[in-house]
């Protein structure tokens, strides 16, 4: 496999021909956030004058039954429109880091048809279920901690308050360092399925947990390599860079990974290598 400073250099140079469309992208993932977060604020405005929800109390007020299932609706509405979408934008990264040249419009091919998004809307359900195994028992032990933050506040215990809150916040990056290294076993799947939108779930995901092993760490030196690029992103300009950039560092760690087991199995089939090339028994 390449080298994390070679994938580097290999991204950079496939960008040069991808700069727009990635741009593009960004902008696009950005305005139906956007549009989302702006039919929220519309539905809450709608409740509030006619009187479902107090006008008095916080918009974003989780305590009551209307307002969550509005958040839930929103929530649903933008993943079930941007989940063709982002694998569309996986294929297209894809191609980019194996040096294919393909038209943009690829992005929204998965719109095309009603089976590949069903397939899509299947496998994140296959994807969901086995992640919450690891994951359910981490956002427990989260919600404990929260709520013992705000039982304290309650009691007006200013210094337990803060040991508390400190404490919720490693607690939260602890979830998400442990979340985000656990699902690098399920990395490759979506990769797996844009190439291959035909194979089962399980099919998809027992390989690309196979893939995992042993390259994990390969996943996580690329994507560390990238990151210094993230504090940059708080100037919000530079985002619209970064990103794309760190997505395709990404993508190309994954291909890395799938072309490595494509050519142990082609080794593995009784090929020799003759002259620098390789010839089949």
């Amino acid at each position: 496999m390449k080298t994390v400073k070679e994938l580097r250099q290999t991204v950079l140079q496939r960008m040069r021909y991808c700069w727009g469309e990635n741009t593009a992208v960004f902008f696009i993932s950005a305005g139906g956030i956007a549009a989302v977060a702006l039919a929220w604020f519309i539905t809450t405005d709608f409740l509030m004058a006619s009187g479902v929800t107090d006008q008095s109390g916080p918009r974003a007020d989780l305590s009551n039954g209307i307002v969550i299932a509005a958040t839930a609706a929103a929530l649903l509405l933008l993943f079930g429109i941007a989940e063709p979408f982002r694998y569309g934008v996986k294929w297209y990264r894809l191609q980019q880091v194996r040096g294919n040249a393909v038209h943009a419009r690829s992005i929204f091919s998965c719109y095309g048809s009603w089976k590949r998004a069903g397939q899509i809307f299947r496998l994140d359900a296959y994807l969901f279920v086995r992640r919450m195994y690891f994951a359910l028992p981490l956002i427990a032990l989260f919600a404990a901690g929260a709520y013992m933050a705000s039982r304290i506040r309650i009691s007006e215990n200013s210094v337990a308050y803060s040991a508390a809150a400190v404490l919720v916040l490693l607690l939260a990056g602890s979830v998400i360092c442990a979340s985000a290294a656990f699902n690098c076993k399920y990395s490759a799947a979506e990769y797996l399925f844009v190439l291959d939108p035909d194979a089962s779930p399980k099919e998809l995901i027992d390989r690309s947990v196979r893939l995992s092993k042993g390259r994990s760490d390969y996943l996580i030196d690329a994507m560390l390599s990238s990151s210094i690029w993230l504090p940059f992103c708080v100037l919000v300009f530079p985002m619209i860079f970064a990103l794309p950039y760190i997505k395709m560092i990404y993508t190309a760690a994954v291909n890395e990974i799938i072309l490595s087991e494509e050519d142990e199995d082609q080794n593995g089939k009784g090929s020799d290598i003759v002259d620098g090339e390789y010839t089949h028994n």
